[in-house]
């Protein structure tokens, strides 16, 4: 399953953010919080990532297999709250990849500007997972 259009961001990132990156995240239309935009593929191995890193301003690739994931969730967290978004989480909510090591991953999938595709899915890597 691959995911074109996709914002990620790992929950250590956030630290990383400034004020005008909060400002930015709630203008009219303006993506979520992400340091990662690029394609994410799901395949039987994990998670591999091809895209551009807006904090480093460069190409990069990544893989996350797939027994690293301990849970998934779907929705808002301490980390990634509505807080950080425009629209105070009405419309969309981030998917959320828990690691044993605790560097979460959330995740935004096909965001137009106002909603996400991440609804239907969160309930296909359900079915991903197992």
């Amino acid at each position: 399953m691959v995911v074109k259009n996709s914002f990620l961001i790992f929950k250590n990132d956030f630290r990383h953010r400034t004020w005008l990156d909060w400002i930015q995240s709630h203008i009219m239309l303006a993506p979520p919080p992400f340091r990662f935009k690029g394609s994410v593929t799901f395949n039987a191995s994990g998670i591999n990532f091809v895209g551009y890193d807006i904090f480093h301003d460069e190409e990069v690739q990544f893989n996350i297999p797939k027994n690293e994931i301990e849970q998934l969730y779907h929705g808002y967290d301490g980390t990634f709250s509505t807080f950080q978004t425009r629209g105070m989480g009405t419309t969309w909510a981030p998917i959320r990849f828990k690691f044993a090591h605790g560097n979460d991953l959330y995740l935004i999938s096909e965001f137009n500007g106002i909603y996400s595709a991440n609804e239907e899915l969160f309930e296909e890597l359900k079915l991903w997972l197992t």
